[in-house]
Parts: structure tokens; sequence; C-alpha cells
């Protein structure tokens, strides 16, 4: 089972694929999702969200301010400013 990750911008769709496990910075700290999390949804602050591909691999994207939701295994990004590094 993975987690389907989109992280879109104002100006795109950064990224989007299957994770094993994401990890992000909110209002209240960092949090990791992984399949089976629980639905939430956060504030992203100005930060680094890891995203960890079911092949092994991971992806770091800096973001901006924005918003991310989980539910049903799905994990949606958005913010004002997204740049894979």
């Amino acid at each position: 089972m993975a987690l389907a990750v989109e992280l879109v911008s104002p100006e795109e769709i950064v990224y989007t694929g299957e994770a094993e496990m994401v990890v992000a910075r909110t209002t209240d700290g960092e949090i990791a999702f992984q399949p089976g999390h629980v639905p939430f949804l956060g504030v992203l602050v100005p930060s680094e969200v890891r995203v960890y591909t079911t092949d092994g691999a991971k992806t770091t994207i800096a973001v901006e301010r924005g918003f991310v939701e989980v539910s049903h295994d799905n994990v949606a990004l958005l913010s004002d400013s997204a740049t894979v590094s």
C-alpha cells in the first residue's frame, strides 16, 4: 500500500507520485504521514517536505506557506511556492 502524493503551487503541479512516507513541517511541528494515517489538515510553514518513494528514493521539496491535507491515503500539499531540490 502507498500514499498518492500531489504538491501544487499556483503556477504548476510541482510533484505527483506514490510514496511510502511524507514528512512535512506545520505550525504544530514536524509530522510524518504513512499509509493508513488518520485524516489530517494542517498549515505548512516555510521548510522542506521530504517524500520517501516506494522505490526507496527521497525527494526534497522546499515549500513556503500553505496547507497539507491527508485523507484516504492521499496527501495533498498546496503551497504559495515550491521547488524540488
